[in-house]
């Protein structure tokens, strides 16, 4: 008896640090919570930050080609066979070798130049410009795309939960209604066909009980990596299944609404940086001017003596103009290029904003029908939910066939289940068409 309490403590102590483990890794999440959890850890944010911040150093390093440029070399050379002139003794005779330097020569130089007029510069420091504009839009669109996945994925994930529930409570019932009929067998008031319905019903309300279960992992998992959560954490969804009232909001004026469209501003500035990029192929043709500065500080000798050597210093300052007069045709070509290019994203802009405006008139109407779908649906649930009870009271007072109890279960449980797919058909349309719209 004692070995026995033993054992049962232990388990009951078990069954407490397990419980207490899973309260710890619990979090109990609202849907807004959940938006903010994604936008500070979900990976596609994480790196479209990581790029904007890239573009923001590009621009650095455009603006960089502006400064003035300071360069310090230094070299020894040792002369195996120095070099020479040949001096003329005279008319007709034979032009004689002088030969010039040291066995050991040492130069140090200083360089500096600084660009003056250069088009190359100024349209790479325009093009940098805009792409990190293209980057700050791409970086907001990211946000939208996991804010619109979140959404899905919370309300997708608390459905699932819900669906459980009402396969559980279906089960539950016919768990009692069954041994009710057992209960009426042995009074010999039924038939043991009743049981065998009965029976029938709770397989059936089991079957689909292990069919909505199957469904929670997947859906919890898609949640967790939106979020950034570990595997092994427990997600609590806090939010009730219902309409918002900002929800039922839909405005009908497409061109107006596509405004802040994220993909065509991202087209509209991929246009741009082709723009830009014309800009500087076409640099090639404009010629180039630089201020240069030069120091050098050399020597030349037989020995190694450093202490007796002649250090000579030279110096100058100058302008240096470079003008491109043929280049084998390289610029024309890389033009071309670039000028394909442009029209190449002016026509996916232009193919897209044309879907985008089809997509959002059939998303407004298709939100539309799916507002009545969930008002019916709610309706339709009320009523089987009255019809189920009276059914449970008819069959109570020995008026009512189980016949009746189940066809009432059954219709109350698949009115719920589809009030359940019409919400979540609602809530994604209209998640969808926030996302079209832009909306933060």
């Amino acid at each position: 008896m004692k070995l026995f309490r033993v054992k049962l403590g232990l388990i009951s102590l078990l069954i407490l640090c397990w419980q207490s483990v899973l309260s710890q890794d619990s979090i109990f999440v609202s849907l807004d919570a959940a938006i903010e959890l994604a936008f500070q850890k979900n990976t596609s944010i994480i790196i479209s930050n990581y790029e904007l911040n890239t573009s923001k150093f590009a621009i650095k390093e455009a603006k960089a080609n502006a400064f003035p440029k300071l360069y310090l070399s230094s070299s020894y050379n040792r002369n195996i066979d120095r070099q020479v002139i040949f001096l003329s003794e005279g008319f007709g005779e034979t032009n004689t070798a002088t030969i010039l330097g040291s066995d050991n020569e040492f130069r140090s130089s200083l360089n500096l130049s600084l660009p003056i007029y250069s088009a190359y510069n100024f349209a790479n420091r325009k093009l940098a410009e805009t792409q990190f504009n293209f980057q700050n839009e791409a970086a907001r669109g990211v946000r939208h795309t996991i804010l619109n996945a979140t959404k899905k994925a919370y309300y997708n994930y608390l459905i699932v939960q819900e669906v459980v529930k009402v396969q559980v409570s279906r089960l539950k019932n016919a768990n009692e209604f069954l041994a009710d009929i057992e209960k009426r067998l042995k009074r010999g008031t039924l038939t043991e066909f009743d049981v065998s319905s009965a029976k029938v019903q709770v397989a059936i309300a089991k079957s689909n009980l292990l069919e909505a279960q199957s469904n929670l992992i997947p859906a919890g998992n898609d949640l967790k990596l939106l979020l950034g959560l570990n595997p092994e954490a427990i997600i609590k969804l806090t939010e009730p299944i219902a309409l918002r009232n900002d929800e039922i909001i839909v405005e009908a004026e497409t061109a107006q609404l596509l405004q802040k469209n994220s993909q065509l501003k991202q087209l509209e500035l991929t246009v741009g940086i082709n723009e830009n990029r014309i800009q500087m192929a076409k640099s090639a043709y404009y010629p180039t001017l630089d201020a240069i500065g030069n120091y050098n500080y050399q020597a030349h000798a037989n020995n190694f003596k450093f202490s007796e050597y002649d250090w000579a210093q030279t110096s100058l300052v100058g302008l240096q103009l470079q003008f491109p007069i043929f280049n084998g045709t390289v610029t024309k070509n890389k033009v071309q290029q670039v000028v394909l290019g442009k029209k190449i994203s002016e026509e996916e802009k232009e193919y897209t904003t044309k879907e985008t405006q089809l997509k959002l008139i059939e998303l407004i109407s298709h939100l539309e029908f799916s507002r009545l779908k969930v008002e019916v649906q709610l309706e339709n649930m009320d009523l089987t939910d009255e019809a189920q009870k009276l059914a449970k009271k008819r069959y109570g007072l020995g008026v009512g066939t189980i016949l009746e109890v189940n066809d009432a279960e059954l219709a109350y449980t698949q009115s719920r289940l589809n009030w359940l797919r019409a919400l979540l058909n609602y809530k994604s349309a209209y998640y969808d068409y926030q996302l079209l719209i832009g909306k933060d």
